[in-house]
């Protein structure tokens, strides 16, 4: 049986507004799930909420039907890229590989040119560089499932296609959970999609459905390269 990661009941209020509710969804070791939604939808809070480092006021999270504890941050259950920087300055790329107890060899396999940027310090990247860079570390850390907030967002299209190359490699022993504002290129990549609209996520199985949940507004956008059929 197909390791699975379920969610489901994430109610998350904030200041006085809704921002999730009800929030269900499903990801198996060797599948990408894409997560679309409009701005400010809450899909960055959920990232954070199943991560382990925002509070909800309820969520249930389980494993092959198994539940969480509360206190699950420190099982290294997961891996997460935030849409914010995620080496600190301080480290360079190469105490960064340490920390993530990633091998810098391993990398190589995917992106030669590591080699050329362990020790350098993070702000010495351009921000494409250093984004590649950090998506990297996500996806080959030891944690089974990984979490990519926005990891194309601001990336050459040269770097998103590599990125794309290296989760099509790990998936077969992962399962990733990926959201970004450039949806032809989350759609390129997923195996299936939920959109996440009025704090529910609802699963999309055609490019209708992007429009129904209101998150493309006309098929004027051309056709996407949809895997979720």
């Amino acid at each position: 049986m197909t390791e699975a990661l379920e969610f489901d009941s994430i109610e998350l209020d904030l200041d006085g507004r809704k921002i999730l509710s009800s929030v269900y969804m499903k990801c198996e070791i060797g599948k990408v799930v894409g997560v679309l939604g409009r701005n400010g939808s809450g899909k960055s809070c959920m990232m954070k909420i199943l991560f382990g480092s925002m509070d909800a006021q309820h969520k249930h999270v389980r494993i092959n039907g198994e539940s969480l504890p509360e206190n699950y941050l420190r099982s290294r259950l997961f891996s997460y890229l935030p849409q914010e920087n995620l080496i600190p300055s301080q480290f360079s790329i190469g105490e960064a590989f340490k920390l993530f107890n990633v091998k810098v060899d391993h990398v190589g396999e995917f992106w030669p040119e590591i080699s050329s940027s362990i020790a350098l310090k993070p702000d010495r990247l351009s921000g494409g560089t250093r984004r590649l860079v950090e998506t990297i570390l996500v996806l080959c850390s030891q944690a089974p499932y990984c979490l990519l907030d926005e990891p194309f967002t601001g990336v050459m299209p040269l770097y998103i296609e590599k990125m794309q190359e290296i989760i099509k490699k790990v998936k077969h022993h992962k399962g990733i959970i990926l959201t970004d504002h450039l949806h032809r290129h989350v759609t390129a990549v997923a195996d299936s999609l939920y959109v996440l609209s009025n704090g529910c996520t609802y699963p999309a199985r055609k490019i209708d459905d992007l429009v129904k949940f209101g998150y493309l507004h006309a098929m004027n956008e051309g056709p996407l390269p949809w895997k979720a059929l």
